[in-house]
This record gives C-alpha cells, structure tokens and sequence, in this order.
C-alpha cells in the first residue's frame, strides 16, 4: 500500500492539560507517515510553550498559533496550511487507538470513497477538585465525529470549509453538506476513537439552542434541496 502523508489537525484553546496525550496518541500511530499541525487558537495558558517543547523533538510536528478567534476559524487556517492529500483531525482532550488511521487507509484502498468513520467510545476524565460528570456512555457510538473522520482534502475544496459562525457543532454543519450531497462513506465497525468527558468540555458548557438552531438550519437545507 502507497503509504501516502496524512495531515492530523489539532485545534487546541487552553488545553495544556491534555495536549500532550493527544499529541502521544498521533505519535503512537503504526501509519507514521503523518504531519501533526497544531493549530493553537490564543491560548492563555501553557499550551503552546507545551506543543512547541513537543515540536523540538519530532519534526513531524508543525505548530501554528493565531489570535483568538474559535474553533472553526482555526480548523480553517490549519487546513489551508495542510498539504497531505488526506487530513484527519484530534480534539486536544481526545484519544486514538494505535491502528486507527492505518486501519482507515486500509479501508479507503482500492476504492472511491473518500471518508471513512469508525466508533467511538467515551471514557471519564477525574480531575482532583474538579466535579466528576460521571456521564460517559458505556456503549461505543456511531463515530459520525471529527476525531473518527479520515478524508480526502479535496473534500473541503468540494464542500467548503468550516462556517466560521457556527459557535459549536462546526463538524455537524460541515458534514451535512456531505450528507445532503448523497457522498458516500465508510463506517468501520470497531472503536478506534476514544472521546474524554471532563469538566471543560466545550458542549457540555454551550446552550442547547445552539444545537437547535444548527440542527433547524441542517433541516431546512435538506427541505429545500428536495423541493
């Protein structure tokens, strides 16, 4: 198999607490024919004097910082700064199995499909002095995530990039436009993503509405696309 370059995207805010397993979890992959873009969006604590101590002793790791300007503006300067034909992207807080893009590529081979999914499993995160959430699901999930995603980079010269006024669900905005375009996917049946519930995270904190108003607009595209 052509072990081709793939580009891991991480886009961290304050995550100096968890960057450097995410980071450990890339480095551990047995497709080492990986570039591993950090993408650090104004953070305020020591993420990026983390990454950039990382970045001294693995030449695959490039980190870009910007100004504080959310998720998806950032996501959206990583990937224009990305080169690999495929890209794949790791929450700062989250885990991959040692195989999963090996596992992926495999599975993308020979065929033309060009996105491929796999289950995930959320795992408890305790942090001392911290409330414990106790909330993780026990059974693996449909993996229809950012951190499950593998793709060709193409994709986002067809669909767009991320919609940079999206405060949260910037993955379920995008990928609609894939779901509504008819584009195939491959979902493998086993967990090779691990998702950490903890204190901080970002849709534990964000209002329901704004699930409900991407959720509304994901509808109204579809209604209108079979009009």
């Amino acid at each position: 198999m052509n072990r081709q370059n793939i580009d891991v995207i991480i886009a961290v805010y304050n995550g100096g607490k968890y960057i450097r397993e995410a980071v450990a979890s890339v480095q551990a992959q047995s497709w080492k024919n990986v570039n591993i873009i950090v993408a650090d969006d104004g953070s305020t604590d020591d993420t990026l004097s983390v990454v950039t101590g990382l970045s001294q002793s693995d030449q695959r790791i490039k980190v870009l910082s910007f100004p504080h300007r959310g998720v998806s503006a950032t996501l959206n300067a990583a990937i224009r700064q990305s080169s690999a034909s495929c890209i794949a992207f790791l929450d700062a807080d989250d885990l991959w199995h040692d195989e999963k893009l090996e596992k992926q590529m495999q599975a993308l081979a020979g065929s033309d499909v060009e996105i491929c999914f796999s289950l995930l499993q959320e795992f408890e995160s305790f942090v001392q002095g911290e409330p414990q959430t106790s909330s993780a699901r026990k059974e693996p999930l449909k993996g229809y995530s950012k951190i499950t995603f593998l793709g060709k980079r193409t994709l986002f010269e067809t669909y767009g990039l991320f919609e940079e006024k999206v405060a949260i669900g910037d993955f379920v905005e995008w990928y609609s436009r894939v779901v509504r375009a008819g584009e195939p996917v491959i979902m493998l049946e086993e967990v090779l993503a691990f998702r950490r519930v903890h204190h901080d995270n970002t849709t534990r904190s964000a209002p329901k509405n704004e699930f409900l108003k991407l959720l509304k607009t994901h509808l109204d595209e579809k209604r209108r696309s079979t009009d």
